[in-house]
């Protein structure tokens, strides 16, 4: 009988439907009450863009208040609750909100009633979540670095674009300098680069992708409608 409860609950909280166009959630009151019969399971959960991700491990709690899951990524399916409990884990808190799909892998193991089912909280694993948020604040020092100060929207669309293809780039007031010998100085064309004699042949490639980068800009915002203009279909 366990196991026939625990079959209809694993089928009722698969993946949510999704209508035409964008993926979408299922209402919040529904993924709210599969997830509450998921807690202690090994589920697998897809974010939604822009950060769109997919993650896998042991569901540890879940709020509806705060609309906040818990999941141990450390956790393996076949792991039983006393490994999961021995070893440290690496928790990831994410909006309930923000899932495009949810799915039970497995039922927590040794559990007749998976709407009761809390495992144990295990150790965390310090050094794991220290190099995640040094990675983090890595990320958003890069993303301050490649900020421009004082410089137009198309010349931080350009800058991005040539970060985009792998260029190294970076700035110097409001000039761009790229394989650290070329200077590109607003607006940022073709013919606003500059070197050193010696760095032609580098010269001639940062051209070709400044063009190419601008051409592709400038058809992207060619046919980005225009605010208050004509719909299709009248």
């Amino acid at each position: 009988m366990a196991d026939s409860k625990r079959n209809d609950a694993a089928g009722k909280v698969a993946t949510p439907k999704t209508g035409g166009g964008a993926p979408a959630v299922s209402s919040l009151p529904d993924i709210h009450e599969a997830i509450a019969k998921a807690i202690g399971a090994h589920i697998k959960v897809t974010t939604t863009a822009p950060d769109s991700n997919t993650y896998e491990g042991s569901l540890y709690t879940a709020d509806p208040v705060s609309n906040l899951l818990v999941l141990n990524i450390r956790a393996a399916a076949t792991k039983t609750a006393a490994e999961l409990a021995s070893q440290p884990g690496d928790y990831r808190v994410m909006p309930i909100s923000r899932l495009q799909s949810f799915q039970i892998v497995s039922l927590a193991s040794g559990s007749a009633n998976p709407t009761t089912a809390l495992p144990k909280l295990s150790e965390v694993d310090m050094k794991r979540l220290e190099k995640r948020c040094e990675d983090r604040v890595a990320a958003l020092k890069e993303e301050e670095r490649s900020r421009g100060k004082g410089v137009t929207r198309e010349g931080q669309a350009i800058f991005d674009a040539l970060k985009r293809i792998n260029l190294p780039v970076h700035w110097h007031n409001r000039e761009m300098i790229v394989f650290d010998s070329i200077i590109v100085t607003p607006p940022y064309r073709a013919e606003d680069c500059k070197c050193a004699n010696e760095k032609q042949e580098v010269l001639i490639r940062v051209k070709k992708a400044l063009e190419g980068e601008r051409k592709k800009l400038q058809e992207k915002e060619r046919k980005m409608p225009v605010p208050g203009g004509p719909r299709k279909g009248g």
